[in-house]
Parts: structure tokens; C-alpha cells; sequence
């Protein structure tokens, strides 16, 4: 059984199509679940910049993930579950705004990712000049200890793209591994699934979130997976996801995470 959990809408300002569409494409790839999964309202924005819903926005987002639940409860091809979920941004200034949104709509599952260290767009195209200013071993350092709290926060079912400090294809020259070893404690102890996002492999780093040295650490560490595609576009959809499935059965891997109203279960792949 696959879901994708991570799917994007227009009202991000940088991704297209309908949201049915991406619910029409996951029927089509034989996808159980389809979570949308869209940026909170609270997502650093600088003057000018449009990178997520506002808040009534994410209302609107919410009545129709709701009206595409009844829509799509079944279909000629096979049952297919919309799943309602929230890419929360972990600012630690906003914390506030995170807990106000607990418990402000039905969600199924809720997913923690770090776009910004300080006010600096990590991810963000247009402010990749700043990793050459940086030193990078420190840079990681930084992130991952960053990521480290947002799973101890106990606010999120769901680590999102875990290494896309990696995005733009800066990586130190030392060896990660220990880094991945320690946060995938880190993981296990706080009991947050981690996503397989696999978007990564279409960026510069080439690679899925988590990278494939991470995902051994974590398997080995018994820290659950679930699967995303990150879509921006319908076409997005279920990317890569023959791979991803491949990749965690050669690690042992034989179960993901689906989630309903905030509880987990296992179901295999």
C-alpha cells in the first residue's frame, strides 16, 4: 500500500493545478491515501513574497480537502482516502501560532519542516548565494540540531524533508553518518515518523530526503517512514515512489506510517 503524504496546492503561490487533479493522478498511480499537506500561515515571508496560504485561505483549503473526502470516499478504480494535513513551519518565535492551530481543524497527521534558519530561506532559490558564505560543516551542525528540537517539541506526527539543508547540493566534507546515527536517536526517543521525500532527487542534491546513508541509520534505529511526493503539480504525484519503495525493502523496511485523525498505523508496502 503507498500514500503520499506531502501534496501542495495553488494556494502556496507556487504550485498548480486543481486539487482534484492530484487526487485524479493518485487514483490513476494506484495510491491509497493522498494527504494535502500545504504551508502554514505562519511560514516566514519577506516584503512582497507570497509562500503560503494566509489564514482564512487555509480555511477555504480545509472545506474543500472536506468536500473532496466525500467526493473520492470511492471510486470505480478502488477506494481512495483524502487525507487533511498541515506542513507546519517550525519557527521557534511562533510557536504559539502552532499550538492555535492544533486543535483548530480535523487533521489526520502533522507534518514539522524547517524552510528558514533565523529569517534566511533556506530552500528558497533566491537566497542560494548565502551558502557560499557559510561555513558548511557549522551550517549543518546548526540545521540539524534545529530539526533535533522541532522532534522534541512533541507537536508533530512527522518529520518533513529531514536534510534539505542538502537541496542546493552544499554538503561538508566530513562524514555524516555519525550525524545521521545520532539524530536518528534522536527520532526514536521522541517517536516521530520521518517522511521519504522524494522530491530531493529532481534538486540539485539528487537524492531523496533522507539521503540513502541517513535512511540505513534510521532503519537500523527502528524510526518509522512514511512517503511523500511534495507535489507542486499533479504530475508530481507518487514521483519516484517504485524507487523509494525499493530502497526501503532493501534496508528491511517493510511497513510505512498511514494516519488517520492524528493515530498511526502500519500498513505494508
Amino acid at each position: 500500500m503507498l500514500v503520499d503524504y506531502h501534496i501542495h496546492t495553488p494556494l502556496c503561490a507556487h504550485a498548480e493545478g486543481e486539487p482534484a487533479e492530484y487526487v485524479e493522478r493518485a487514483i490513476a498511480l494506484g495510491i491509497a491515501e493522498i494527504g494535502f499537506c500545504e504551508h502554514s500561515p505562519w511560514k516566514i515571508q519577506r516584503p512582497g513574497e507570497k509562500l503560503a496560504p494566509d489564514d482564512e485561505e487555509f480555511a477555504q483549503l480545509v472545506r474543500t480537502v472536506a468536500s473532496l473526502q466525500h467526493r473520492y470516499g470511492e471510486t470505480p478504480s478502488g477506494p481512495i482516502r483524502v487525507r487533511l494535513s498541515i506542513e507546519m513551519d517550525y519557527v521557534p518565535d511562533r510557536l504559539d501560532r502552532v499550538r492555535d492551530y492544533l486543535d483548530k481543524y480535523p487533521w489526520d497527521y502533522l507534518v514539522g519542516s524547517i524552510h528558514h534558519l533565523d529569517q534566511w530561506g533556506i530552500d528558497h532559490p533566491d537566497y542560494v548565494a548565502e551558502y557560499e558564505r557559510r561555513d558548511i560543516a557549522k551550517l549543518y551542525e546548526e540545521y540539524f540540531a534545529t530539526v533535533g528540537d522541532l522532534a522534541e517539541t512533541g507537536l508533530f506526527d512527522v518529520v518533513g524533508h529531514v536534510d534539505v539543508i542538502k537541496k542546493f547540493g552544499y554538503r561538508p566534507a566530513c562524514d555524516l553518518r555519525p550525524l545521521y546515527r545520532h539524530m536518528a536517536s534522536v527520532f526514536r526517543r521522541a517517536d516521530v515518523v520521518v517522511e521519504l521525500n522524494t522530491s530531493g532527487r529532481d534538486k540539485e542534491a539528487g537524492e531523496f530526503y533522507p539521503a540513502p546513508s541517513f535512511m540505513a541509520a534510521l532503519a537500523a534505529e527502528k524510526v518509522p517512514f512514511t512517503l511523500g511526493s511534495d507535489a507542486h503539480h499533479p504530475n508530481e504525484v507518487g514521483r519516484h515512489f517504485a524507487e523509494a519503495r525499493a530502497m526501503l525493502l532493501d534496508l528491511g523496511v517493510g511497513e510505512i506510517v498511514a494516519f488517520e485523525k492524528r493515530r498511526r498505523r502500519f500498513v505494508p508496502l
